[in-house]
C-alpha cells in the first residue's frame, strides 16, 4: 500500500472522508484511509503504520471527536516520527490540545467548517501538490491558519530537529513535543482528559527552559515572563510571577544553564532510540504485545524520560517558583 495521501480521520466523520477520498482520486490525487473500525482500546494495524510510512502527504481531518481519539493521537506522533508533511484540515471547528498545537505549529492548514464544496477541494489538491512538487517540503501556511503553539518552525525530512555541535541546537521545545508525542500520548492508563491535562505542564516546562535558556543568550530579558501561561494546577511560590525568580545570582543562572542544556540533550538522545523502537513496535501491529524485548525497551526509554522531565521540573521550580507535577504523573504510570 503505497498512496501520496493518508487520511487520518475519526469514524463519526466516514462520510466526509469517504467523498474526501474520491474528490482527490478524481484530481489524480492516490489516498488511502482505513475503513475498518478499529476501537480506540484496539492494538493499532499494521497496514495504518505501514500506510503512514509510506505515504507522502498526511491529512489529518479534524472535528471535536478526532481530537480526542487516541489513535489519531499516535498516527500524528507516527507521521512526526517519519517526517512526513502534515495537512491539518478543519472539518469541524474544535479547540486544538497541545498536544496537536505542538505536532501542527507552522504548517499549511485548510479550513473546510464542514463546507464540503469544490473550491475547498480544489484548494486542499492544490496544497497536496505544492508539497509533492516540492519533494516532501512544506507549503507556506495559509492565511486563514489559527493560531499555533509557541513552538519553531520545523523542517521535514531525515534528520530534521536532529542538533549537531552545541548543546543549544538542540531545542527545549523540540524535546517537549517528543516527551508529549512520544511518551504520554502512548501511556494507555491515561484518559485523554488527563494526557491533555498533562501535556499542558509539560507545554509550560519546556517553554519555560527554552525562555530561560534564551534569556541567557540575550535574546529575551530577565524580566520577560515565560510566554505560556502557569498551568491551573502548578504549585506556584508567593510572589512567583512567570519570571526568573530575583533571588538568583549570576553563578546560580550559570551552573541551572548548564544543568538544562545536558538534561535537554540527554533526553534528546532517550527521543531518538524511542522513536526507533515504537516504529518497530506500529510495524509489528498486534504481535507486538509478545515481544517482551521491545515491550521493554520502550519502557525504560520513557522512563528515563520521565526522570528527565521530574529534573527538569526541579530546576524550573528554582528558576520561576512554579512546579508542575506532570512529569511526576508520567513516571507514576510507568511504574
Amino acid at each position: 500500500m503505497s498512496n501520496e495521501v493518508f487520511i487520518s480521520y475519526r469514524r463519526v466523520d466516514t462520510q466526509f472522508v469517504t467523498q474526501l477520498h474520491q474528490e482527490l482520486e478524481q484530481r489524480g490525487i492516490s489516498a488511502w484511509f482505513d475503513q475498518a473500525d478499529i476501537e480506540p482500546g484496539e492494538i493499532w494495524r499494521t497496514e495504518i503504520a505501514r500506510g503512514i510510512r509510506d505515504c507522502k502527504v498526511f491529512v489529518l481531518v479534524l472535528s471535536p471527536d478526532a481530537v480526542q481519539s487516541r489513535n489519531i493521537r499516535k498516527e500524528v506522533a507516527l507521521a512526526e516520527d517519519h517526517g512526513k508533511p502534515i495537512i491539518p484540515l478543519m472539518w469541524r471547528q474544535t479547540e486544538i490540545p497541545d498536544m496537536f498545537e505542538y505536532a501542527l505549529a507552522g504548517v499549511q492548514w485548510r479550513m473546510f467548517n464542514e463546507a464540503a464544496t469544490k473550491e475547498n477541494f480544489d484548494l486542499l489538491a492544490a496544497d497536496i501538490r505544492r508539497i509533492l512538487s516540492n519533494g516532501g517540503a512544506e507549503a507556506v501556511p495559509a492565511p486563514s491558519a489559527p493560531k499555533a503553539a509557541e513552538a519553531p518552525a520545523r523542517g521535514r525530512g531525515r534528520g530534521r530537529g536532529r542538533g549537531r555541535g552545541t548543546a543549544r541546537e538542540v531545542s527545549a521545545i523540540a524535546v517537549g513535543i517528543g516527551v508529549i508525542t512520544k511518551v504520554v500520548t502512548q501511556i494507555s492508563s491515561f484518559t485523554v482528559e488527563e494526557q491533555d491535562a498533562v501535556n499542558q505542564e509539560l507545554k509550560w516546562l519546556y517553554s519555560a527552559a527554552d525562555h530561560f535558556l534564551n534569556i541567557r543568550r540575550g535574546a529575551a530579558n530577565r524580566t520577560d515572563p515565560v510566554p505560556v501561561d502557569i498551568p491551573p494546577e502548578a504549585d506556584v511560590t508567593a510572589g512567583a510571577n512567570n519570571t526568573i525568580q530575583p533571588g538568583l545570582d549570576d553563578f546560580s543562572l550559570q551552573m541551572l544553564d548548564t544543568q538544562i542544556q545536558g538534561m535537554v540533550k540527554q533526553t534528546q538522545i532517550y527521543l531518538r532510540n524511542l522513536a526507533i523502537e515504537l516504529d518497530k513496535q506500529a510495524m509489528l501491529g498486534g504481535e507486538a504485545a509478545a515481544n517482551l524485548a521491545l515491550t521493554n525497551s520502550i519502557k525504560l526509554q520513557q522512563t528515563s524520560i520521565a526522570d528527565r522531565a521530574v529534573e527538569m521540573a526541579q530546576l524550573m521550580n528554582q528558576i520561576y517558583g512554579i512546579y508542575v507535577r506532570g512529569p511526576e504523573d508520567i513516571k507514576n504510570q510507568l511504574v
